[in-house]
């Protein structure tokens, strides 16, 4: 029988590829164990810490970003219900180079989107808004998100009337072409950022 041979200290690894034994390591991020054996589940240079006695597997390649708790994120309001705006996710703030790795859907519930009582979510978020949100919850799906903050909310919005785009006066939002008046949650940022 051939005997398998280790890895050592940055060597590149492809998935499936055999780097030792249980009793040798602990598995880390990279590494699957089946039946005693350790197993890169990714490509990468291998990483062995001797003080915790962890193998694992560092990606030589860019991975796509995860939205993570306390991330900043730009995302577009697709629906807004009594209780809650779903959003979809459009980038993390500071992370331009690649498109989000998850699920695009996001929430924003009514008890997160400002300090105090919201009456009306319609009266916060339409459909179409652009908005700057920061993630709290991202356990489960939809990542969870919060508009608590005087930089975070909308950060461009269409009038809901004719669809051209509502300019701040003070806390409202006035449609230059129709005078429409409108209210949201704004975020002091409001038509700041290139979105």
């Amino acid at each position: 029988m051939d005997e398998k041979k280790g890895v050592k200290n940055g060597d590149l690894v492809l998935p499936g590829d055999y780097l030792g034994v249980i009793e040798e390591y602990l598995p880390g991020e990279g590494v699957k164990e089946e039946n005693g054996e350790l197993y890169a589940i990714r490509a990468g240079k291998v990483r062995i810490d001797p003080d915790r006695m962890e193998i694992s597997i560092e990606p030589v390649t860019d991975t796509p970003p995860l939205p993570q708790i306390g991330d900043v994120v730009i995302a577009k309001v697709i629906e807004v219900k009594p209780q809650a705006a779903i959003v979809q996710l459009v980038k993390i703030e500071g992370r331009n180079d690649r498109e989000i790795a998850t699920s695009k859907l996001a929430g924003i519930h009514v008890s997160q989107v400002r300090d105090g009582y919201v009456e009306s979510m319609t009266n916060e978020f339409k459909i179409g808004d652009i908005v700057r949100a920061k993630v709290i919850a991202n356990e489960k799906s939809p990542i969870q998100l919060s508009t608590k903050g005087y930089d975070l909310g909308v950060i461009y919005a269409l009038c809901s009337r004719c669809r051209a785009p509502l300019v701040r006066r003070g806390n409202q939002l006035v449609c230059p072409r129709c005078g429409h008046v409108e209210t949201r949650k704004l975020s002091s940022l409001y038509r700041k950022l290139k979105v």
